[in-house]
């Protein structure tokens, strides 16, 4: 018995743990914004539905499962139970489904249990599933409601009432809702980027359960932890120490012969063009070249012969220098940035190639998208 308690002692430890209050990584500001929102717009709802039900004499005018759904509403405007067809769909079905529950079923406890039972089911199939949904179901049993006019006045116009107050509202204070999935940036490189949108579309079917958060806002979050945890881990290593240090490079007047020799010989990928001081000016690829000498591939050799030499003449209807094909689409860092500040560039830009500068802002070194991989891999397997 002693030994069966000490190994039930961890998980007994960690069920008590879970029972404990969780921490709300919510600012002061959207505490009280969100406090804001349900006070305005329980106040909407409650003085339109009064002066709709007290002509008509209809009653109740407002029902208390819209406090919760006020509280999905303005507090947890992102949550996909809190979006209008939701709250809207989801009351309302539940309470046509509380209606006929206490309809045709006298007794109370049987019909409450399924007509919660039967609003989760109704819910799912018309993919409105809302929390309040079933206290509306469970309210209208209680009250023993058998009119079929209070699916439509209250449930389904204090609903609307609400979201509408909740549209202006969140709208007002710069608040998705409702939740607009923003597109992925589509990038050339994503290799940094280890979870995709198919990946948690995949994760969340196979845990086979409702996680209360979007697709897109899981896939912020995880991109988000990925950036935090690389600056944990990777605030001691700088661009000097992952960098190719002394690159070749070329400077503006290096004749077009000279440069496609180094591309050549180096197999380099991009070359960097700078100034008599070794400010970086521009770069070069070997595509560049490629594309100013035209021509077919079967011709290509002998157009790119053509371009790169030398004309005796004092003046030249073609490039003759590098800087005269150099482009000025390149991205700089200094020394000493922290690499894990680099990784968005690689991951979310599409970028290949990045230059490194010194102190005095001259060309030192030159990093590519293998080489922070490759710090980025060592990092994490001497963190596990």
């Amino acid at each position: 018995m002693i030994f069966v308690a000490k190994s039930m002692t961890p998980a007994l430890k960690l069920w008590l743990d879970a029972l404990k209050p969780k921490p709300l990584p919510v600012s002061g500001l959207e505490r009280m914004r969100s406090g804001l929102g349900a006070c305005l717009g329980i106040g909407f709802t409650a003085l339109i539905s009064l002066l709709i039900a007290k002509p008509l004499g209809l009653s109740p005018w407002l029902v208390a499962p819209l406090g919760a759904s006020a509280v999905l509403v303005f507090a947890v405007p992102a949550s996909p139970l809190a979006q209008p067809w939701s709250v809207i769909g989801g009351n309302t079905v539940s309470a046509i489904i509380g209606l006929i529950c206490a309809h045709m079923i006298p007794d109370p406890v049987i019909a409450a249990s399924l007509a919660v039972s039967l609003a989760i089911l109704a819910m799912f199939a018309t993919r409105s599933l809302h929390p309040p949904g079933g206290a509306m179901a469970l309210l209208v049993v209680l009250t023993h409601t058998t009119s079929p006019w209070f699916a439509l006045f209250p449930a389904f116009t204090n609903s609307l009432l609400l979201v509408s107050a909740g549209i202006v509202f969140n709208t007002l204070t710069r608040r998705n809702y409702p939740h607009i999935a923003a597109p992925a940036p589509k990038t050339e490189d994503n290799s940094l980027k280890r979870v995709s949108a198919e990946d948690i579309a995949a994760a969340l079917s196979q845990m086979d359960t409702l996680i209360d958060i979007a697709p897109d806002d899981l896939e912020k979050l995880l991109t988000l932890s990925e950036r935090h945890a690389y600056q944990r881990l990777m605030d001691h290593i700088r661009a000097r120490d992952i960098m190719t240090p002394n690159p070749i490079h070329v400077e503006f007047g290096t004749p077009l012969e000279d440069t496609w020799a180094l591309i050549q010989k180096y197999r380099l990928k991009l070359l960097p063009v700078t100034d008599k001081a070794g400010r970086v000016i521009g770069v070069i690829t070997a595509d560049d070249m490629l594309r100013q000498a035209g021509g077919t591939p079967a011709d290509m050799r002998e157009h790119l012969k053509a371009l790169v030499k030398r004309t005796p003449l004092p003046y030249s209807s073609k490039p003759e220098v590098a800087g005269q094909l150099m482009s000025s689409d390149f991205k700089t860092a200094d020394q000493g940035a922290d690499v894990a500040t680099l990784v968005p560039l690689f991951a979310d830009t599409g970028l290949h190639h990045l230059l490194v500068l010194d102190d005095t802002r001259r060309l030192c070194g030159i990093i590519s998208a293998s080489d922070l991989m490759r710090a980025v891999y060592h990092v994490q397997k001497d963190a596990a």
